[in-house]
């Protein structure tokens, strides 16, 4: 499993968890936009230390902009979103140094997140939007770029067919699932606090949209998490 990064209270946990389960547990680190703020740039300061030194994280992340809940006050919001694009900004440039997999949170916030990403220069095929919950022309924006999406359980509820439907049309060799744990279990686990084991459920729903078998399904995720994350 991978134990993703969003603040600088998490990255010295999961590296030392990591380090205690080198075969089985992989981290990243990364300043999630939810916890940008003022004092952002001493945190993302110490980022690269984590790869010059000890078990090295397999990618940069959870990184990105997220306008879900910006104030109200427009002038409030307006210093929030110019935050977090200096954040994203200076986190993608540390990627494109360190030639690492990105993982992007973008969240009301897309045409941004692809404008800064392209602006970056960073390798898109490095590069996977998590959580994707978007559809078919937002998908064909970031495949046609080479990069990558990851779906969560919320595939799996009733009433998102249209997502259902932009994963049916997914390039399968740039796709992954995740749990996006504590949040979004899957049906029949919707409603409880998401944990890895709750995965299948979301991988067996995921087959049956394909028509593959389970089998077959969970070997194809594991060789692009393993070709993404470089496992």
């Amino acid at each position: 499993m991978v134990t993703v990064g969003t603040s600088s209270d998490d990255w010295d946990l999961y590296a030392t968890l990591s380090k205690q389960f080198s075969s089985d547990i992989f981290y990243s680190v990364g300043l999630h936009p939810s916890y940008v703020d003022c004092s952002w740039e001493i945190q993302v300061s110490k980022l690269k230390s984590y790869w010059e030194e000890g078990v090295k994280p397999k990618a940069l992340g959870e990184v990105g902009l997220d306008y879900f809940r910006l104030p109200h006050d427009r002038t409030e919001a307006q210093k929030i979103v110019k935050l977090q694009e200096e954040a994203l900004r200076y986190q993608l440039r540390q990627a494109l140094e360190l030639n690492c997999a990105i993982i992007i949170h973008s969240r009301s916030a897309f045409e941004n997140c692809v404008k800064i990403i392209d602006q970056s220069g960073v390798d898109w095929s490095k590069v996977v939007f998590h959580c994707f919950s978007e559809g078919i022309k937002e998908l064909k924006q970031i495949q046609s770029r080479g990069g990558w999406v990851s779906f969560t359980g919320i595939l799996t509820f009733k009433a998102n067919q249209s997502l259902q439907h932009v994963f049916k049309l997914s390039d399968q060799e740039k796709v992954m699932i995740e749990t996006d744990s504590p949040y979004l279990a899957p049906v029949p686990k919707r409603g409880k606090e998401n944990e890895p084991s709750y995965l299948p459920f979301l991988g067996a729903f995921a087959a049956e949209i394909l028509n593959s078998s389970e089998i077959e399904f969970a070997e194809r995720m594991m060789i692009n998490s393993n070709n993404f994350y470089g496992c």
